[in-house]
């Protein structure tokens, strides 16, 4: 039984390579001989083709699947044989081996195990070898591709990818490009039997990280202020996660420049991120990289130094205060005051008209309060985020107010993805513009609620089909959101023209200017998403937007 299933993993790594994008690997191979085209003339184009293919085998692709993955979810109704060799093949890692007669010899682990005959262990002999090895049971192991036999240069190079305490190659699949592009670079070349320094960083013609990193190690300086704005930009959980790797690799692999680089970008990343946590932003989840690096090390895929140096630089992350406490009596009243009237509002629940004239109420304490501050006065705030839980998974008409609740209080919003897949909003801007645009979201999500159950009480609604109930309520929500839109923009234009020359709106470009350089300080970049047209049903539709025009009411909320 043994010996069927291992005499079909050679059948079946060949039918494996029909699940890879065969110019993924031509790519590589060209890249290993120079990156040009005229690559397929060079002697060891079928070297680098046939390597470059072993590594492809061991990509993971975009949704986190490998050849052999998908190999092995492809074997329905295929003999037992076929589905056991298959299963062996998906777990098969990369290995650095020392095989002396059958017994073998995990160089990055220090473990020993038997070997069981299959033709790639045979090819190679004994000796030093790298390659994908599958583990047959607890005592036992098979190789499950072709082999490559290592020169003492070779070696040293996949050295450099153990992690310290034996705990096995810090990244198989860098480790074997690095390998492999070894092997295809020097073939046929005369091999000295000095180790030779490892070629490093990994990927700078393809990999953001690697090419900073790359960049930096040769800076003899601090990164200036572009520099440290192109790592902001990668502050993102698996780019965090490579750089900490990245570390104990390149130390390993005798490039202390390379190694002090990836610590810096490490550093600024989780700067960055914190900050972006402190500012709302569900991009900045620290404890997530945590959690992820923590599940690597019990998986033995992530070394514990990792986790150290992350610690380390987690410490050193200080956020400083928002604004000097001396400044800040003024802007914390209005501050309080805005939070009071949200929390009676929310309390009482309001209608649409309700929340458009408690929003123009704080929009004239925002104005007022902009009158006794000059330029220097409104440099010495820093801006702040707050972020919006929805509990949905879709976007609703509601979202489509979002930009311009932000834009009337002179501030920002974005839409992220939490890590449950619901959606969630950050307003961003100076400490009061955001906590008014919170309030005015409050308010209006109130009114949606509100003026949503009068429609539903109404003759249109009772009258409609029951299969089109629910159509109706979203274009009325729909109309509602529109009619809300417009009046917040008319509002904000006479707000505007009423204070045209005076020292409050006439900060609102500094304004700007502050939140466009707080953003770039937290590599953040947007990018508009088209939205399709929504088929409404026009009654529905029309008195949604009639309700969202009318602005009559006004509230005490002086008293608030």
């Amino acid at each position: 039984m043994t010996n069927t299933i291992l005499d079909r993993l050679p059948a079946l790594g060949a039918e494996a390579l029909t699940f890879l994008a065969r110019d993924r690997a031509d790519a590589m191979a060209r890249e290993w001989l120079g990156g040009t085209l005229s690559a397929v003339q060079s002697p060891q184009w079928r070297l680098a083709q046939s390597l470059a293919l072993e590594l492809a085998l061991s990509l993971p692709s975009t949704m986190g699947t490998t050849a052999f993955d998908r190999l092995a979810r492809d074997m329905k109704g295929r003999p037992p044989d076929d589905i056991a060799a298959a299963a062996l093949l998906r777990r098969g890692r990369i290995r650095l081996a020392r095989l002396s007669g059958r017994v073998f010899d995990d160089l990055a682990t220090g473990e020993s195990r038997m070997v069981l005959p299959t033709p790639f262990s045979d090819e190679v002999g004994a000796g030093v070898c790298f390659g994908v090895f599958t583990a047959f049971d607890e005592a036992h192991v098979a190789a499950a591709r072709p082999l490559v036999r290592l020169d003492d240069a070779a070696l040293a190079l996949a050295r450099g990818f153990i992690r310290p305490g034996n705990l096995g190659l810090g990244n198989g699949v860098r480790c074997a490009e690095a390998v492999y592009r070894y092997i295809v670079r020097n073939a046929g070349a005369p091999g000295a039997t000095a180790p030779r320094k490892p070629k490093l960083p990994f990927q700078p013609d393809r990999n953001r990280l690697d090419a900073l990193a790359a960049a930096w190690a040769k800076l003899g300086r601090d990164p200036n202020a572009r520099e440290l704005a192109q790592a902001r930009g990668l502050a993102e959980h698996d780019a965090l996660m490579d750089a900490l790797l990245s570390v104990g690799i390149a130390r390993n692999g005798g490039a202390p420049e390379l190694a002090s680089a990836y610590t810096r970008i490490a550093a600024v990343l989780i700067e960055t991120m914190a900050l972006r946590a402190a500012h709302g932003s569900g991009r900045g989840n620290l404890d997530a990289v945590a959690a992820a690096i923590d599940a690597g090390i019990a998986r033995g895929s992530y070394p514990r130094e990792g986790r150290h140096l992350f610690d380390s630089l987690r410490e050193r992350v200080k956020l400083s205060a928002a604004r000097p406490t001396d400044d800040a009596t003024d802007l914390d009243r209005l501050v309080q005051r805005i939070r009071a009237l949200r929390a009676k509002t929310v309390e009482q629940g309001c209608t649409e008209q309700e929340a458009l004239a408690a929003a123009e109420k704080v929009a004239e304490l925002l104005d007022r309060y902009g009158l006794n501050l000059s330029e220097l006065d409104l440099r010495k705030q820093s801006c702040e985020g707050i972020g919006i839980e929805t509990d949905r998974k879709r976007r609703g008409p509601i979202d489509e107010c979002m930009g311009t609740i932000a834009a009337f209080f002179d501030c920002r919003a974005w839409s992220e993805t939490a890590e449950d897949a619901t959606l969630r909003y950050v307003f961003f801007g100076l400490p009061a513009d955001v906590q008014a645009a919170v309030y005015l979201h409050d308010l209006i999500a109130l009114a949606f609620v509100s003026e949503t159950a009068v429609f539903q009480a109404g003759d249109f609604y009772r009258s409609a089909d029951s299969g089109r109930r629910r159509s109706a309520t979203n274009s009325f929500q729909l109309g509602l959101a529109r009619g809300i839109n417009e009046k917040l923009r008319t509002l904000r234009q006479a707000r505007d023209a009423a204070g045209a020359g005076s020292s409050g709106r006439a900060l609102v470009p500094i304004k700007d200017s502050m939140i466009d350089d707080e953003l770039e300080h937290l590599g953040l970049t947007f990018h508009r998403k088209a939205t399709a047209r929504k088929r409404v049903l026009p009654g529905a539709y029309h008195a949604g937007k009639e309700a969202g025009e009318r602005f009559e009411y006004r509230p005490g909320i002086e008293q608030g």
